[in-house]
């Protein structure tokens, strides 16, 4: 089956290609291959007694000393070389996690640290700069500012993309239940990157507010857009909130609990920038922004 996939041909630009050889860069077939034919690279580590971790054709070797990690890489370079392949020293690093960081498969692994009321050991683990960015990117691209949509289309367009990058990023979570299951307690902190989903879900929001404009011509900007189209809205109509969805897939988190959290936290931020102003003898309500405030109320 493999074999007549290899050889079933691509189509670019709307004509069908044979293939010759080789496979599409980023083709759904390349871990597999990479599976096969690194099959035999597992087996030797295991005989060798190194603990691993391997995805396709990018892994981790473990270690507990300089010299016992080198015997290592030496063993996986061999296996290697024997299969006809070349380690890319480029992506080859060695790390003491007792103080520095490394990324893999999209997430960042956060050096050990301990606890100040207990002193016990624990890491943490989050997604990538690369792999937030590469969240909005998506997002961004289904959200043009060209696009005249329904309300349904939009939500058919972006909930895909939130539950699938959510879903990976708690793969990290099943990982730990997994180990917790054969009795390893965990020491990873999952919950650490709480203010980059609400970033991600805050930016969401405003592409929305800004697409849905040309869907309603009348709609005024400013507070009334906000206003009208609010975080509540948003939930109503059937947005996933990425936030809501990684807690609620963890502990059960609902979404009138985001809600009243997301509530609390754009009061906290209103109350801070009316003490700033306060400070500096300003009002931040100003006749026109008071103005504005009761147009809003009266049309949303």
């Amino acid at each position: 089956m493999i074999w007549r996939w290899l050889k079933a041909g691509h189509m670019e630009e709307g004509k069908f290609h044979n293939t010759e050889s080789g496979t599409p860069q980023g083709g759904v077939i390349s871990p597999i291959l990479a599976n096969i034919y690194l099959n035999e690279l597992d087996w030797e580590l295991d005989k060798e007694n190194i603990r691993f971790v391997r995805y396709a054709d990018d892994f981790l070797l473990f270690a507990k000393t300089e010299e016992e990690i080198k015997r290592a890489g030496a063993a996986a370079n061999r296996v290697i070389t024997d299969l006809g392949l070349e380690v890319s020293m480029e992506k080859t690093k060695f790390v003491n996690f007792n103080n520095e960081n490394f990324n893999f498969l999209g997430f960042t692994f956060e050096h050990w640290r301990q606890r100040k009321n207990d002193g016990e050991s624990y890491f943490i683990v989050r997604p990538t700069e690369n792999s937030i960015k590469d969240f909005k990117t998506k997002i961004k691209e289904k959200t043009r500012k060209s696009l005249t949509l329904s309300t349904k289309a939009w939500l058919d367009a972006l909930n895909p993309i939130i539950r699938g990058k959510i879903n990976y990023y708690l793969n990290i979570y099943k990982a730990v239940k997994a180990n917790e299951g054969y009795g390893q307690k965990s020491r990873c902190i999952l919950q650490a990157f709480s203010k980059e989903l609400h970033a991600v879900d805050s930016y969401v929001r405003q592409r929305l507010r800004v697409a849905m404009i040309h869907k309603n011509p009348c709609q005024r900007k400013g507070w009334l857009m906000t206003s009208k189209w609010n975080n509540e809205y948003f939930v109503k109509i059937g947005l996933i909130p990425s936030h809501w969805l990684y807690y609620n897939k963890m502990w059960g988190y609902t979404l009138e609990m985001y809600l009243e959290k997301i509530t609390a936290k754009s009061r906290a931020k209103l109350e801070k920038q009316i003490k700033k102003l306060k400070e500096k003898g300003q009002e931040y309500y100003t006749p026109d922004r008071v103005s504005k405030i009761n147009a809003a109320k009266s049309y949303a």
